[in-house]
């Protein structure tokens, strides 16, 4: 889908901050605010913009972020949904895609311990645990994140950090956090009318979300539409400078998150590209950088997301 520079210009924004007044938007991009209005609607009807997010760090709530890998056996294409859909129901998954390579599918868990993960886990495969051929499983403990800065052809170095400390929330802010975390548009009046609640009290708890739970604002798209592809770059090098990935991240629009994990691999680089070729180049500049610390890394395509919330939790009134 070929979009104009201020249909990117728009995205690029919103992905920095999708809360933000088409007003705001209006200025930063060069259009009218009915204008922006207009935009968004049109590139959200296209299905370009999924879905508006927001930005909740787990950690800040006592939640530590597991991944989970499987290569599938004996499978049908019917078997293979019926995982999936269990998967995108559970209330503790945040993330659910289907990959290509050395796995299958990949997921990710909330857990407040490794027993809770290790409990959660045992619990949703018993009815298809045998369909699970390898496996791998990684805790994630860090994971900057970084803006689409190939929304514009060049690096801008925006830099998002996730791992708080742990922050006390009342049962009124984790229902704001779960209006949110479906749309991250939605204003205070429209969630104080939701919630039974005043505009004041909306206000003052998002305020406060802001400061230690929201890490911020941004938006889910259909890569496909805009001719990208996502791939999981696992990188096994223990004794590399963390400050040193982060350096080349910022230099390389296409690095989403370098995640630090506890598991198989050591890091792992998130990376919207165009295409495998593109990867390819990426790659071919990060092996000589690291070759003194890289010893393996494997290659994942993601080739349908079927869940992404940062808050999936059940929430009562």
């Amino acid at each position: 889908m070929n979009l104009d520079l201020k249909d990117r210009k728009l995205l690029y924004w919103l992905d920095q901050d999708s809360r933000a007044t088409n007003k705001r938007l209006g200025k930063l991009v060069g259009l009218t605010e009915q204008a922006v209005g207009y935009r968004i609607k049109r590139l959200q009807e296209q299905g370009v913009i999924k879905r508006f997010v927001t930005f909740v760090d787990a950690l800040s709530l006592g939640y530590q972020h597991y991944k989970v890998f499987v290569k599938l056996q004996y499978t049908s294409e019917e078997i293979e949904e019926k995982i999936i859909a269990t998967l995108v129901a559970h209330p503790n998954v945040r993330w659910v895609v289907s990959t290509g390579g050395l796995y299958d599918l990949s997921f990710s868990v909330l857990a407040k311990s490794p027993t809770e993960f290790s409990d959660l886990f045992r619990k949703m495969i018993p009815s298809w645990g045998k369909y699970i051929g390898e496996q791998m499983i990684a805790l994630n403990v860090r994971s900057p994140g970084f803006t689409r800065d190939w929304l514009l052809g060049k690096k801008i170095s925006m830099r998002r950090e996730y791992g708080g400390i742990q922050q006390n929330v009342d049962a009124l802010s984790l229902r704001i956090l779960k209006l949110l975390s479906q749309d991250a548009r939605m204003n205070v009046v429209d969630i104080a009318r939701r919630l039974q609640t005043s505009v004041d009290k909306v206000t003052h708890r998002l305020r406060k979300l802001k400061t230690g739970v929201i890490a911020g604002f941004t938006l889910q798209l259909d890569l496909s539409k805009l001719g990208y592809e996502y791939y999981s770059v696992f990188l096994r090098m223990p004794s590399v400078s963390e400050n040193a990935l982060l350096a080349f991240a910022e230099s390389h629009p296409g690095i989403l998150y370098v995640v630090k994990t506890i598991g198989s691999y050591d890091f792992q680089l998130e990376c919207e590209v165009q295409n495998y070729v593109e990867l390819e180049r990426l790659l071919k500049e990060f092996r000589p950088a690291f070759a003194a610390s890289l010893k393996d890394f494997e290659v994942l395509r993601v080739t349908k997301e079927h869940k992404y919330d940062f808050f999936p939790f059940a929430i009562g009134a």
